[in-house]
């Protein structure tokens, strides 16, 4: 049985010969939520006409592109990484048979990691950021965030890479950030076109401004969803479901809203006035000056964020350990993906959000380990 896989290298995606696909082993590809997305191929190897066949190919070289693409029952492709080879791993046994290499790399976040900049911005980060991905030859789905930027109280300010300073977007206004990939064109000609997109939103999709924090209702696509335990002449979408439930997080926020006019002035207040410093803490210390740390003024976007954040960090209590096959899910299983279960007890059917999945294709099976979370039970979310 051949691998349901199609492997391209370079910028130009043209497909992996047939002369080294031959040694494929295994491919993994593990995915998690804002995190990048690694890969890895397993060859065997052996020495032939005086040298080995996988290793030292240039189709697998120092940062070539490589492309993975799952293919389904209709031909069509969809891709599940494409990044440069960012680390090799190699094993020759004497004579050749035994031998295997492994090729490791990553999505092209990792391009944005290898230079460290210094720059100041001013406006919206969204649009700092939307500007950046462009740079790197991204499509960009970036959310306005709310904090305008000035350059003197309120700056924006990057020292270090462009990764972590979009990382750092990402944390501070409750996005994630990630890349997404649209393909076109045939695997049966060889000619392909990629779009990246790179996302920087917020996942599930919620409103931010103009709205008291809130928790996003969970509703999964019909196409994406997997029956746990179906009637017998039905076959089921997993072959594992490990459910856990954390009641001591908090189910209920008291949330805040904008003024209607649009002003921005606080209705409700979102965090609580900080305390009076008492001179006397902390604890002096003879020969020492110690003075307690004046809590910032919070301005009224960066008080909502917080208060966002709290709600919906928390408000996931429900985290299932899944598996599942391609052939049996019908689909590639990624984060950020919302997938409903079916056939359960009224706790636990209901939408829930990938939160991360791990690959593994042979020539025998495409198996999907994967994690996800909801923010309710019965599927109420």
């Amino acid at each position: 049985m051949s691998f349901g896989v199609y492997i391209t290298t370079g910028e130009s995606l043209t497909r992996l010969s047939t002369e080294i696909f031959n040694w494929l082993v295994e491919v993994r590809v593990e995915m998690e939520l804002s995190k990048p997305t690694r890969f890895a191929l397993r060859f065997e190897d052996d020495i032939c006409d005086g040298s080995f066949a996988v290793s030292g190919s240039k189709e697998l070289k120092q940062d070539e592109k490589l492309g993975l693409f799952i293919i389904d029952e209709n031909d069509s492709l969809d891709c599940l990484v494409y990044g440069p080879v960012t680390e090799v791993k190699s094993n020759s046994q004497l004579g050749g048979p035994g031998s295997w290499i492994e090729i490791h790399g990553e999505d092209r976040r990792v391009e944005m990691s290898r230079v460290a900049v210094q720059a100041k911005y001013t406006g919206l980060s969204s649009a700092a950021a939307a500007g950046i991905l462009k740079a790197y030859k991204f499509k960009d789905d970036v959310q306005d965030t709310l904090i305008e930027h000035d350059g003197k109280k309120k700056q924006l300010s990057q020292r270090g890479s462009d990764l972590s300073f979009l990382e750092d977007i990402a944390r501070k206004n409750n996005f994630e950030f990630w890349i997404s990939y649209e393909v076109t064109g045939s695997s049966e000609l060889g000619i392909l076109s990629l779009t990246e997109t790179a996302n920087l939103r917020t996942s599930p999709d919620r409103d931010q401004a103009g709205s008291v924090p809130q928790v996003p209702v969970l509703a999964a696509p019909s196409s994406q969803s997997l029956a746990v335990n179906p009637p017998r002449q039905q076959c089921p979408g997993v072959n594992k479901f490990e459910a856990k439930i954390d009641y001591e997080k908090p189910i209920a926020a008291k949330g805040n809203t904008f003024d209607a006019a649009g002003d921005k002035a606080i209705v409700d207040q979102v965090v609580e006035a900080p305390e009076s410093i008492d001179p006397e803490r902390p604890v002096q210390v003879g020969g020492v000056k110690r003075e307690a740390i004046i809590p910032p003024k919070v301005d009224p976007e960066e008080a909502f964020l917080a208060k966002e954040a709290i709600v919906f960090e928390q408000s996931w209590f429900v985290e299932v350990d899944a598996s599942t096959t391609f052939e049996q899910a019908g689909f590639a299983i990624r984060p950020h993906q919302l997938i409903e279960f079916t056939h359960l007890d009224k706790r636990l059917s209901g939408s829930y959000q990938v939160m991360k999945a791990l690959h593994v294709i042979t020539a025998n099976d495409h198996f999907t380990d994967f994690t996800v979370h909801a923010n309710g039970l019965g599927g109420d979310s």
